[in-house]
């Protein structure tokens, strides 16, 4: 610390005339020199629009660049399209050569050597991206899926683990890493995985629908038919939950019902032959023989086998 005597004492001066004083030491701490100490630097005219001309050809130049590189990569995704992988490989590559750090040219090399099978390649490409950005989702799962094809099992794994990381909320990453389980025979974590793919995509829908099952089995049919129902509602198109209420509905004495929602089941899953003979069981109910006696030989022509559980059913005289 410097330490002033109860005097001002200049620091840097030259004679009282000849110069003023840079800065002065008083009551420790430092009084910078008035601004008129030096005159002011102003650039030259000359200077100024030198600067500027280069400025603007720093300016034109990127915008051109710019330009350039998205023309090549939007040809090259036509050759793409149009199936000329090897032309389009060739300038994406010539592009890349131009700047190492444009990522969404290795990307689309990558997934356009994905395509044409070279998949040692492609993945080189992915790995290009990740040394640059780690947290790119895309590169990871894209790398995972090249490592699968090539039977790298358990490389995949460790892709699209760190794929589902960075985006915890992705049902397919559940998918191509069950899978990649599946194939290492680890049948367990494969149906972990599965299952909560299920669930992300359709919330509570396989609960409700195992719980359905369950209930049917163990004859709780109210509880059966609430299941069903609200597996219904998340997933109308899938025709088990239908095939589900209407044998609850059934069971619970609510034939018409049951028949629509079996003739719903049968429509989205024309070849179920197990839905087929559950509706015709529902018209024998319902007094509607020749519409059972239909449903019962449609059955038959789907699986041959239940020819004896139609015959026990009565529907059929046996031959």
């Amino acid at each position: 610390m410097l330490i002033a005597s109860t005097n001002t004492v200049a620091i840097g001066s030259q004679g009282k005339d000849k110069w003023q004083t840079f800065f002065v030491v008083q009551s420790d701490k430092l009084r910078f020199a008035p601004q008129n100490l030096f005159p002011r630097l102003e650039p030259s005219t000359g200077v100024f629009y030198s600067a500027l001309a280069i400025f603007i050809t720093l300016f034109l130049f990127m915008a051109c660049d710019s330009s350039s590189y998205e023309t090549q990569l939007n040809q090259a995704r036509k050759y793409q399209t149009q199936g000329k992988l090897e032309e389009a490989e060739q300038l994406i590559t010539e592009l890349i050569q131009t700047n190492e750090s444009y990522t969404e040219a290795f990307l689309l090399r990558g997934q356009i050597r994905e395509s044409n099978s070279k998949f040692e390649k492609a993945i080189s490409d992915y790995s290009a991206i990740i040394d640059q950005n780690s947290q790119i989702t895309q590169a990871w799962s894209s790398r995972g899926s090249c490592y699968y094809r090539i039977g790298a099992f358990q490389n995949a794994i460790q892709d699209f683990s760190r794929a589902i990381d960075l985006e915890p909320d992705n049902a397919d990453l559940y998918l191509y890493l069950g899978n990649s389980y599946g194939e290492m025979d680890m049948f367990t974590e494969a149906i972990k995985n599965f299952n909560v793919a299920r669930e992300i995509s359709f919330g509570d829908y396989y609960s409700n629908l195992t719980k359905a099952y369950e209930d049917i089995n163990s004859r709780k049919y109210p509880s059966a038919l609430a299941r069903a129902t609200s597996a219904i509602d998340e997933n109308p198109t899938d025709p088990i939950p239908h095939s589900y209420k209407g044998i609850s509905l059934y069971h619970l004495g609510k034939l018409d019902d049951a028949i629509v929602h079996l003739n719903t089941a049968t429509k989205l899953d024309p070849d179920n032959a197990a839905t087929v003979y559950n509706l015709g069981l529902a018209y024998m109910a319902s007094k509607n023989t020749g519409e059972a006696i239909s449903q019962f030989e449609k059955a038959m022509r789907i699986d041959p086998s239940l020819k004896r559980d139609i015959e026990l059913a009565g529907a059929l005289e046996s031959e």
